[in-house]
């Protein structure tokens, strides 16, 4: 029973991320800030999507087990969160999982484990369902920065509030790599993230894919210098990898013949 109402969550889930991605397509379609070359992978998108998922089941599953063993040795830290506002430890929270995924974002474009990212910057044509490609080791490095904000800041009703979280943070993903024109976009790029400013980081150009880490806030990039300002990249910049590599591998996070990494 247990195990159907995990699946029946996790289908509600997807149901509502996809109902987030169609509509901010849909908004980007009619309101495009800069012109794409080629035309979307839909079909691998699709499958990446559903591996994607299931990648992320089992990092989920793989990060469980440490992370309980962890909290169960806080009980009086967390006597003090539970005395804290609920309006001050979710946006605690957010704060720190954005600052733990900056830096493990940064870690992916090490050479080390590059490969294991290149599936995620593949795409030539971005658009809302594009920004779901992550091998296992990416979606397992990735998860594990929102795993560590939860042990220290565990969220309210957690079964209610994680899942919502959960929705959001795909929802951002969708957003932030959608062609979405937005008003009053430089003033925004101080503090947010935007699809603009996020596109700089799928450029084909290693030094201007090298930077623009952030996900959901820019001053992690101001703070840590490594921001790409989207003002100086030309509008036309090409997306993607800029070599030619299996797909199959790509997704799996296998390095490839034709593998050449971005990091510095």
């Amino acid at each position: 029973m247990e195990l159907l109402l995990q699946a029946a969550e996790l289908l509600a889930d997807s149901a509502v991320e996809v109902a987030l991605g169609v509509a901010i397509g849909l908004v980007a379609l009619a309101l495009p800030f800069r012109a794409q070359a080629g035309r979307p992978q839909i079909g691998w998108d699709i499958v990446a999507a559903a591996v994607a998922t299931l990648f992320a089941i089992v990092a989920d599953s793989m990060l469980e087990v440490p992370a309980d063993l962890v909290m169960a040795r806080l009980d009086g830290w967390y006597t003090s969160v539970d005395a804290a506002s609920w309006w001050l430890v979710i946006p605690a929270y957010i704060v720190l999982a954005d600052l733990g995924a900056y830096w493990a974002h940064r870690a992916l474009h090490t050479r080390w484990l590059w490969p294991t990212h290149a599936w995620h910057h593949s795409p030539k044509h971005l658009y809302w369902l594009a920004g779901v490609r992550g091998s296992p080791v990416h979606m397992l490095v990735l998860l594990a920065p929102y795993y560590i904000a939860f042990i220290v800041l565990p969220l309210p009703d957690a079964a209610i509030v994680s899942g919502a979280m959960l929705v959001l943070n795909a929802a951002n993903q969708h957003y932030i790599h959608s062609n979405l024109k937005l008003p009053f976009v430089r003033q925004l790029e101080w503090i947010f993230v935007t699809p603009r400013f996020h596109f700089v980081h799928h450029s084909t150009t290693p030094r201007v894919a090298n930077s623009n880490y952030g996900f959901v806030f820019s001053v992690w990039d101001r703070m840590f210098g490594t921001l790409t300002d989207p003002a100086t990249v030309p509008p036309d910049d090409p997306l993607g990898l800029g070599y030619e590599i299996s797909s199959w591998r790509l997704a799996l996070g296998l390095r490839g013949p034709a593998h050449r990494s971005t990091a510095r």
